[in-house]
């Protein structure tokens, strides 16, 4: 075999390989995710900073290993997309194909569940933020004195 071969082949497996670790670190975000809005429910500030940096890092890795992906695919001459992935299962061997798209589409699924989860902690972080404000401005409406310049 040549090597543009054996380097097609490490590359394809490079993007197999990373999908099925993406399945497993995207199932650990998605209980992270729960965790962090349990920890923003609870207002544990101090157990939230820590929790944002484990799951900030698990986050990096994601994303370094999708950038990966588009440079794996761009190198097979292949979209650096979905439909890129799509076509690349297309050009796989027929005993692999469904086994590969399946993990495919556990993955875009665990992702869009991510995103939901994701959604659910924003609207509560700006629900949050929407009440801390509110209380402010009723705090700093409270503490003025409408008839202190008349006595000085």
């Amino acid at each position: 075999m040549d090597n543009s071969v054996v380097n097609k082949r490490d590359l394809v497996q490079n993007i197999i390989r990373d999908v099925r670790i993406d399945l497993d670190d995207y199932t650990q975000l998605n209980s992270m995710l729960i965790h962090q809005r349990k920890l923003m429910q609870s207002r544990d500030n101090q157990a939230l900073l820590t929790h944002n940096v484990s799951q900030t890092a698990l986050c990096d890795r994601l994303a370094k290993r999708a950038s990966n992906r588009s440079l794996y695919l761009r190198k097979l001459g292949f979209d650096t997309n979905a439909g890129g992935m799509t076509t690349l299962f297309d050009a796989l061997p027929v005993h692999l194909k469904p086994q590969i798209k399946l993990l495919w589409e556990n993955l875009l699924q665990i992702v869009e569940d991510n995103h939901r989860e994701n959604e659910i902690n924003g609207r509560l972080l700006a629900m949050q933020q929407s009440t801390i404000k509110r209380v402010l401005q009723r705090d700093n409406q409270d503490q003025i004195d409408y008839g202190a310049h008349i006595f000085s």
